[in-house]
Formats: C-alpha cells, sequence, structure tokens
C-alpha cells in the first residue's frame, strides 16, 4: 500500500520562516543591489573567442539609493564603455595610468583595467559604501591591485591612494588621462567639476580628460561649456554615437536621450596619434 512521504523537518521549518517573513516595501526592493554581468559589444575578432564581461553590483530599480545614483550604472557609462571598445577609444588607454571620476558602480574602469591593458586604472567616487561594492567586485573580475585601485576622493581636495602610489617622476601621484559619466546634471556642481579636472591637468598631469554625458538638459550642459571656456579648456566633441538600441551587441543601453562623448585638454594639447 502506498504511503505518504515523510517530510524533511528542517525543510519544513525553513518553509515556515520564508512564510512568515514580511515582504520587503517597494522601496526595500529597489534599493536591494544584485550582481550584474555587462558584456561588451561584439567584433569580429571577439565573435570566435569569449565575449568581455564585467560583473557589477547594483540596485537597477533605484535611482536615488543611499543619498547617491552611484548604485546602478546609467546609459552615459555603457555609452562610454561602448566607445573606449572600439580600437580608437582602446587606443586612449592601452599603456597608460588612468583615472576614473564619479566612478558609481566602476563598470567603466573594471571594463578598462581588465580589457584595454592600461599600466593602472584608479577608480574614484565620494561614497565609502559604492567603493566597497567596486572592491568586492574587482575581485569578482580577477582585478588584482597592481592593475586596478579603488580610491574614496572629495573634488576640491588632495588624493590619497597610499604608499608607494606616488610617481617620483611628477613628484605626485600621476596620470595619463581621466575620463567620467554622467557627472553633469546639477549646476550648482558644474564649477566645482571644471575645477577638479583642470587641477588633473596641473597637479596630476593628465594630458585629456574624457567625458560623456547624457543631454537631459540642454541649459545645463550649456554651464559646464562655459566654465570649460572661463578655465580656457579646449572641449572637443569625439565624433562617435552609439549603435541604435536594435543593433547594439552588447553594453546594451537607451539611444532615446542623445548621448555625447567629449575630450577635454589644455590649449594646444595633441590628440593620441596627432603631429
Amino acid at each position: 500500500m502506498y504511503e505518504d512521504p515523510e517530510i524533511y523537518g528542517p525543510l519544513l521549518e525553513s518553509l515556515g520562516t520564508l512564510i512568515s517573513t514580511p515582504k520587503p516595501s517597494a522601496v526595500q526592493q529597489a534599493q536591494q543591489l544584485t550582481h550584474v554581468t555587462f558584456t561588451s559589444p561584439s567584433t569580429s575578432h571577439s565573435q570566435s573567442q569569449d565575449r568581455q564581461t564585467i560583473i557589477t553590483s547594483e540596485s537597477r530599480n533605484a535611482i536615488v539609493t543611499a543619498g547617491t545614483t552611484g548604485h546602478r550604472t546609467w546609459e552615459a557609462a555603457l555609452h562610454l564603455a561602448t566607445y573606449l571598445s572600439t580600437p580608437q577609444g582602446s587606443s586612449h588607454i592601452a599603456g597608460k595610468r588612468v583615472l576614473e571620476l564619479g566612478a558609481g558602480t566602476g563598470l567603466v574602469s573594471m571594463f578598462c583595467a581588465k580589457y584595454l591593458d592600461p599600466e593602472i586604472v584608479v577608480a574614484t567616487d565620494l561614497e565609502r559604501g559604492l567603493m566597497e561594492q567596486i572592491q568586492d567586485c574587482a575581485v569578482r573580475n580577477g582585478l588584482g591591485k597592481e592593475r586596478f585601485r579603488g580610491c574614496i576622493w572629495e573634488w576640491g581636495q588632495e588624493m590619497e591612494l597610499g604608499e608607494g602610489e606616488t610617481d617620483g617622476e611628477r613628484g605626485k601621484t600621476g596620470f595619463d588621462v581621466a575620463f567620467g559619466a554622467d557627472l553633469i546634471y546639477d549646476t550648482d556642481l558644474v564649477p566645482l567639476l571644471v575645477q577638479t579636472v583642470k587641477n588633473l591637468f596641473t597637479s596630476y598631469g593628465i594630458q585629456e580628460f574624457l567625458i560623456s554625458a547624457t543631454l537631459r538638459n540642454e541649459d545645463t550642459f550649456g554651464t559646464f561649456l562655459g566654465a570649460c571656456e572661463k578655465e580656457h579648456l579646449v572641449v572637443d566633441r569625439i565624433p562617435f554615437d552609439s549603435p541604435k538600441e536594435e543593433e547594439q551587441t552588447g553594453f546594451f543601453h537607451s539611444t532615446a536621450i542623445p548621448i555625447r562623448t567629449y575630450r577635454i585638454s589644455l590649449p594646444l594639447s595633441p590628440a593620441p596619434g596627432g603631429e
């Protein structure tokens, strides 16, 4: 005669615990972090090999979490990563000492460090929580400290990377190129951002600053361009557009709102490959 199987006690106990646990609120669910794997666009070279992937920690459904917008990867960062994955874009990174402002989830920095052959990449942000997440994801992406570092940095303050990170020839921490994405969203922050960018040229030795911006508000971006002009910074648009959404093969993102990438330099600072 058929007998009902005995229910495993610990399983029943766990089920009871789950049933009695209150469901998180909509806000709590939006703020929960999950690991997300991003894949770079395919090329004729990469189609026959393993695709390039980066793991980040994200709160995909929240715009602002714990007072910061950095817990999700925004469209301008995906646009910048798409550009840097091209031969022209990667030439800005290969063999260079690289710095990112406002790294957020660290996607672009970690992609550069893992696949674009820099000397070193340093990802910076103001929030300690973001930096802890980036450090965790760096391990998940197999990035060692000799190639990738995270650093808490408040704009306008001296950068401190720790012992052994200064460049003896430059006299202090030095970089070749810096970049940032979606940094221009508040006109009140524009003066500090522009002053920080200029300081990277004069005090940290960078030769160029790349910035990708989603043009949500033309007036805000116009304020940024005007501030750069006052500081005698040269701003040139890089002629690159992300593929249409239906044609994208990696770093998928919306193109409904225009996203542009610019190269900022000091006067007479040549572009890579220039005379």
